[in-house]
């Protein structure tokens, strides 16, 4: 299957790594990197071996397409490409708002293109571990930290959008609500922009608490469980999962596979036809929902 890729920035250098991997398992053929800056996309060909670069998204014949551009443009980045090619990955949030997102999805429906939106901590083993054991831990809350220093290029767009809706979409994954509501939320501005935020919410009877802060100059990405049971704490960064309970303390151990290169592998084996979950537009329309919602009642602190 030929593949292209939109943005060769950070991220879609990690991309196209990724890609490069699986077509040396055979998986795919890469064909085409774009970017506005010519330049970029031309040496990320030469780096990773895609056929041809371009400037122009309708140079892209390829069946399947990955958009990784920024938050602001991966809409109508992902609109064009839904045009263009039969099967889509978009980088989340994939949207900035739900009216977009509604738009990507009513065409992407329309014209039976395959679709999926990169929230990646779902390809993460320690998460895929912690999901099964919730089955014998069954959940009464559950607490989510993701704090990082975010580049400054990154401080234009709302934490939100960047770190926490990996959480809200994880907590729709593990979880698989019927009912959600937003019951309170903190928003901490820098010129304006979020960039730390809390939030409370209720996840059918779950309580669940969000934190991200795009300030913190150590990685944290954390997920706690409360349980009658006792507790369970994930920690994606070391890739652990610890389960305390009254007898005392159990470590299990996981080996991980690359969440990038398995979702990306996911991707790939759903446009050949086959079935595999994966987050698609309508999660990505469910968590901008929540963001939404943590927004409207969102206090403000200086």
């Amino acid at each position: 299957m030929r593949i292209s890729l939109i943005g060769a920035g950070r991220w879609g250098s990690n991309i196209a790594r990724a890609l490069k991997e699986l077509e040396m398992e055979n998986l795919v053929e890469l064909d085409l990197v774009v970017d506005k800056d010519l330049t970029r996309a031309s040496e990320l060909r030469e780096r990773y071996g895609f056929k041809r670069a371009s400037s122009d998204l309708d140079s892209i014949t390829s069946e399947a397409v990955v958009v990784a551009t920024s938050i602001d443009s991966l809409y109508l980045t992902a609109l064009r490409a839904i045009d263009l090619a039969n099967c889509v990955f978009v980088e989340k949030p994939a949207a900035t708002n739900t009216h977009q997102i509604l738009e990507l999805l009513s065409k992407a429906e329309s014209r039976g293109v395959i679709h999926q939106v990169g929230y990646i901590s779902r390809f993460d083993i320690t998460v895929t571990e912690l999901r099964k054991w919730l089955e014998k831990y069954p959940p009464y809350s559950i607490q989510f930290r993701r704090l990082s220093r975010r580049p400054s290029h990154m401080f234009v767009h709302p934490v939100t959008l960047d770190l926490m809706s990996h959480d809200v979409d994880l907590a729709f994954y593990l979880l698989k609500p019927r009912v959600t509501k937003v019951l309170f939320s903190v928003l901490t501005p820098n010129e304006g922009v979020p960039q730390r935020a809390i939030a409370v919410a209720r996840y059918d009877d779950v309580d669940v608490l969000f934190e991200a802060d795009g300030l913190l100059p150590v990685k944290v990405r954390e997920v706690d469980v409360l349980s009658g049971g006792g507790l369970l704490r994930a920690d994606l960064v070391a890739g652990r999962l610890t389960i305390g309970t009254p007898s005392g303390i159990l470590n299990v151990e996981v080996k991980n596979e690359e969440p990038l290169k398995k979702e990306l592998r996911v991707f790939v084996e759903r446009c050949a036809g086959r079935d595999f979950e994966a987050p698609t537009l309508r999660d990505a329309l469910a968590t901008l929902k929540v963001l939404e919602e943590v927004h409207t009642l969102g206090k403000t602190i200086s």
